[in-house]
């Protein structure tokens, strides 16, 4: 008696148990229909990539050129404080001292922040290159009827048709040409 309630327990645990994973898994999963993209080429090649990349260029340019000045501004300085140690007042000279100091300090601290902000544009800029060209690959994607994209850099091996690549270069050429990319920071003081 013992061993069939055992035996009823058993089998209805077993099927209340495979009606609960039953119901977790998908009747039929469809078949996967497989994009290829190349995101790198996508973002070195893509308009938008290219016009934010110049745009950066120029303002790390500017900021460099600003900062060797600024240092050679600060050289001098050092040079002439130099050449004063023996001739000028000793307090006089440790309050220059001290002035060059924060200076260089000064600078630095500037320089922190401003190559922060050029990180932080960076970074915001090529989100929005990255948010349009997803948006991109998506569409061209389904309407190609595919259900999946994998970047071309992580597949082994690809037939050529699967590769959608240069239709989403020239949409999202069209769709985003340039990124505005904001001037940031100020002018060392």
């Amino acid at each position: 008696m013992r061993f069939c309630a055992l035996a009823s327990a058993v089998f209805c645990f077993a099927l209340v148990a495979g009606a609960v994973l039953a119901a977790d898994i998908p009747a039929k999963l469809p078949p996967p229909i497989i994009a290829i993209v190349d995101m790198q080429r996508l973002m070195q090649d893509s308009l938008a990539a290219k016009s934010m990349k110049k745009q950066l260029d120029a303002q790390r340019s500017k900021f460099q050129n600003e900062i060797e000045g600024e240092e050679n501004q600060l050289r001098d300085a050092e040079q002439e404080l130099t050449k004063e140690r023996g001739k000028t007042d000793p307090q006089a000279y440790a309050d220059h001292e001290q002035q060059l100091r924060q200076r260089f300090a000064t600078v630095e601290t500037h320089v922190q922040e401003r190559r922060k902000v050029l990180d932080q544009t960076y970074t915001d800029s090529m989100d929005a290159v990255h948010s349009a060209l997803m948006q991109v690959v998506n569409d061209v994607a389904h309407e190609h009827g595919a259900n999946i994209a994998i970047v071309k850099q992580q597949a082994l091996w690809t037939d050529q048709p699967l590769d959608i690549t240069d239709e989403v270069l020239k949409r999202l050429d069209e769709k985003l040409p340039r990124v505005t990319v904001p001037v940031s920071g100020k002018s060392v003081p």
